[in-house]
């Protein structure tokens, strides 16, 4: 049986990095991340080296509607960070798709046309029927979920106050099924969105408030752990600077403040919400767009091995 390769110095040191990076980028918010986030260890360096070294098109899931506010519609979290996503992968010509459900579509819609993507980029579905034939008719290889409900336990998606979500959300778990044949990445920060299933129960009842009920039992083959889930796309930015030099200006363009500003301004255009308090208010997850961007600091400015 042939043996694996013995780990060098440059492996310590890349582990190192990406330990940090995680740490990092679990830390800043009260909802547990940083407790489930060493479940889901290594989950950022698998995404990322996926993302840099696959082909084919990739599928970004998202929209997290929120039907209490008093002008209902997705929240800010979610489709901000995979606008930047998707215009750096666009930009190193990769075909992206977006995907969402139609309550959402009127946030998502908007900021793809500001991005200038293409308009067939947008997936928006009333049902999930169709959804499989449609990712691979599109040529979808990759399916990626950044804070999008994942249904429980029971069936149902639940918001992270454990109100039932079902009515207005279509669930895309069909598309994360381990015999999807699709690579499975997920990112979440609150126990109920899609990928979470790959963290033990024990973790997720423990650490998530009303684990037992709102808790994902979709699963992923690579899992991100945010604080905010909107900082992903900052890590992965973070991410690529070692892993591909030459993409990461790319990246880093795509997070950049100009870019951020002009997003978080296009979703409150659109009707966004944020999804803590519900207001049409330039935050994200509660916490103004200064606080993010700090955080997109704090992983840049994480060590690289010499």
């Amino acid at each position: 049986m042939p043996t694996a390769p013995a780990p060098t110095l440059e492996t310590h040191a890349t582990d190192a990095l990406f330990a940090a990076l995680e740490t990092e980028l679990a830390l800043g918010a009260s909802r547990g991340a940083d407790l489930l986030a060493p479940h889901a260890k290594g989950g950022l360096e698998r995404a990322a080296r996926h993302l840099t070294q696959t082909d084919g098109a990739i599928a970004l899931f998202t929209g997290f509607y929120v039907a209490h506010a008093a002008q209902p519609a997705a929240e800010t979290d979610g489709p901000l960070a995979v606008m930047a996503i998707a215009e750096a992968l666009h930009a190193l010509g990769r075909d992206v798709v977006v995907v969402t459900d139609t309550p959402c579509a009127p946030v998502l819609d908007p900021l793809i046309r500001e991005a200038g993507l293409p308009g067939s980029t947008l997936l928006a579905l009333d049902h999930a029927d169709s959804l499989q034939d449609e990712l691979n008719a599109r040529g979808v290889r990759t399916v990626f979920s950044i804070e999008r409900p994942g249904r429980a336990i029971d069936g149902r998606c639940y918001s992270m106050r454990g109100r039932d979500l079902s009515a207005h959300t279509l669930a895309f778990d069909a598309a994360f099924h381990p015999r999807s044949g699709f690579m499975r990445l997920a990112a979440g920060d609150g126990g109920n969105e899609i990928g979470m299933g790959a963290l033990p129960k024990s973790a997720l009842f423990t650490h998530v408030d009303q684990g037992q009920t709102i808790a994902s039992a979709t699963g992923a083959d690579a899992l991100i752990i945010a604080g905010v889930t909107h900082w992903t796309s900052y890590a992965l930015a973070a991410a690529m600077a070692q892993l591909a030099p030459d993409q990461a200006p790319v990246w880093r363009d795509a997070v950049s403040d100009v870019r951020e500003h002009h997003r978080l301004a296009a979703a409150l255009k659109a009707g966004a919400v944020d999804g803590v308090t519900g207001q049409a208010t330039p935050t994200i997850d509660g916490f103004a767009l200064s606080t993010h961007l700090a955080k997109r600091d704090a992983l840049f400015a994480v060590p690289r091995p010499a």
